[in-house]
Parts: structure tokens; sequence; C-alpha cells
């Protein structure tokens, strides 16, 4: 069993980026701004030194990173990838990790192909960067990727390079898109992919769009564990319930990996009208871990044995392992007793 944990390339300036909210901007910024907005909300979460406001074009943050991450039981991450009908964004820090000879961790790509909206405003109505699907957007993508499918860290499941796509449910045609991917695969000399759609919003097969199996995504959210609502704003999610129930539902009746989380807290990006756990400890995190752990080991095929974690560097969304100021090295610490235990 190997631990995987999504991992977001935000921490650099980007133009599209610095038109809508201006010079200088990255995650960071929102990070650094952040403010409590309950009694007890801990905010601004800062990190620890060994890392700090580190900026992603440094390719020595990133061997250290990657370091930190598989010397702690996380041998493989899963980076957001980024590209609207062609266009790349926040490609930059995959290329430098793709290149490196100085980093083991292997790796996966997981296509985030939502429009982008400005996250000051309540109302999501005009992206500033909309995504458009087509034939010839299949196509070109699936030969962008070869670059990183031939990477030897890159995973692979029966020989098949492992794409995920956040929130299938909400990409136009992506029945599509998987016959093109998967013919184009074979055309470039692979077995195929082998695909996984992340339960971002809602729980369903992988059969409708053409996939293999799904990944749950953490939080699972449920209106039930919600101790505030938007009467009394920022939500409020009860961590410790939430865990709960993610570690009492059954095995679906598809494939499915499952996926843990250590907070969640997007009040940074979007201020009241984010969501907040409360309720939140490293002692429950391990609860969650062992859980999920255990279960994978003997309900999840031996082929899908993978454990994912929302995520490594979510600081924007409060959901993060890299160490900080308030709990350092806890949380990889935890991750790296459970993984000895459970993996390889």
């Amino acid at each position: 069993m190997h631990a995987i944990a999504f991992y977001l390339p935000q921490f650099h300036v980007i133009p599209e980026n610095e038109a809508v909210y201006g010079p200088g901007f990255t995650e960071w910024s929102n990070v650094r701004s952040a403010k409590p907005l309950f009694e007890g909300h801990q905010q601004p979460r800062i990190p620890h030194n060994m890392l700090g406001y580190y900026n992603l074009l440094d390719e020595k943050t990133l061997v250290l990173q990657h370091y930190l991450a598989y010397s702690n039981g996380i041998h493989g991450f899963c980076y957001y990838y980024y590209n609207m009908a062609g266009r790349r964004l926040l490609e930059k820090p995959l290329n430098i990790i793709n290149a490196s000879h100085d980093i083991q961790n292997s790796f996966c790509l997981c296509w985030d192909h939502n429009s982008w909206y400005d996250n000051t405003k309540k109302e999501r109505d005009v992206p500033f960067m909309r995504q458009e699907y087509s034939r010839e957007h299949a196509r070109n993508m699936l030969h962008d990727l070869e670059q990183y499918f031939s990477n030897p860290r890159y995973i692979k499941i029966d020989g098949k390079p492992l794409f995920l796509v956040f929130a299938p449910e909400r990409c136009p045609g992506i029945e599509i898109y998987a016959d093109i991917w998967r013919t184009e695969a074979e055309i470039l000399g692979f077995p195929g992919l082998y695909l996984a759609g992340v339960e971002a919003f809602v729980g369903c097969s992988p059969a409708p769009f053409g996939f293999d199996c799904m990944v749950e995504y953490a939080p699972n959210w449920r209106t039930e564990n919600m101790v505030c609502g938007m009467e009394n704003p920022p939500r409020r999610l009860d961590y410790q319930q939430t865990i709960k129930f993610m570690l009492s539902k059954p095995m679906p009746d598809y494939p499915e990996m499952r996926c843990v989380f250590p907070d969640w807290d997007n009040t940074p990006r979007r201020g009241m009208n984010g969501i907040a756990s409360v309720n939140v400890s490293p002692e429950v995190f391990r609860v969650a871990l062992e859980g999920m752990a255990e279960f994978t080991r003997r309900f999840v095929p031996r082929h899908l044995q993978y454990l994912f974690i929302n995520a490594w560097n979510e600081w924007g969304e409060g959901c993060y392992l890299e160490p900080d100021q308030g709990h350092g090295l806890t949380y990889l610490n935890i991750v790296s007793e459970v993984m000895k235990r459970y993996g390889d």
C-alpha cells in the first residue's frame, strides 16, 4: 500500500492570477491575509521555518518537499494538472519535478478541468479562465501528457498510466474524452490508460464515464455533520463526525480508492462564504488514517492498494500535511508511523 497526497502547484506567480488578484499574487497571499472569523478559529496558518513561504519555481524547495514527504511514508503525489483547451497553467513546478534526478517520489496527475472564477466574489457566474471541451482538445491533451506518462516514476496500474479527472460528471462529453485518450495512448505505445474519477461532489460508478475506478475525495460532505450553516457564517463542519461517517461507509459496488484529510478551512480563499472544520485534532486524523488503511488492505483490490490524502499543501483550504508552526511535524509523523505498518 502506498500513500498518495494531492499537491497544489499554485505557489508561484502567473500573469493570469495577477490580472485578477493583483501583482505578486500566489496562494500565499490568501494564507497570509486570513483572519479568525469565529471564537477558536485558528487563522492565519503559518508554515514552519523549514519550508516557509516558498516559491515552487525554486528547485531546491521542490527537492526538500519531496524528500520530507518520501522520508515520512508519502511515496507518491497526485499533482493537479491544468489544461484549458490547450493552454497550460501552473505547469512550471510540474515540469521541474518531471525533469529532476533528485526526486524519488512516484506521481500521477489529476486534471482539474473547471473554469477559474474570482474567489473574492460570492457569485461565480463569469470565469476569468474558461474551460472549453472538444475532441481536438482531448487528443492534444493526451499528447501533452505523454511527457509525464513516460517518466519511470509515473504511477501505472496494470502497466497503464493512472490519470485522474476531478468531478468527471461536470465534464461535458467525458466518455468521449475517455475513448479518445485510450486510443491516443495506444498509438503512443502505452497499453492504455487507467482512468479514475475524483468523487468531489457525488459518489457514482465510473462506468458512465468510461472510467476504471473512482477516488473518494475528502472531506466527504454531509449536511448532518454541519454544526453551523449560513445563518451564522462561515459554515462549520464537525471533523470528528465527518471522519466517523467516512469510516462507516460500505464498499461501493464499483472499484474505489479511499481518501483521508487532516483538516479543512477554505475561509482564506472564500471568507464568510467558506467552510471551516471544528473539533480537529491529530489524534482523530490518526484514527482516520489507520481506519482507511485497514479498509484498503481488506476491501480494495490488490492492484489498487493506494490511499489518498487531501492534501500535501492546500494551505488556502487549511488542508495540508506540510509542517506548520502549530503542529510542526506531528501530522507527517503520524503518516510515517501508520504507513510503516501498512506500506511495503
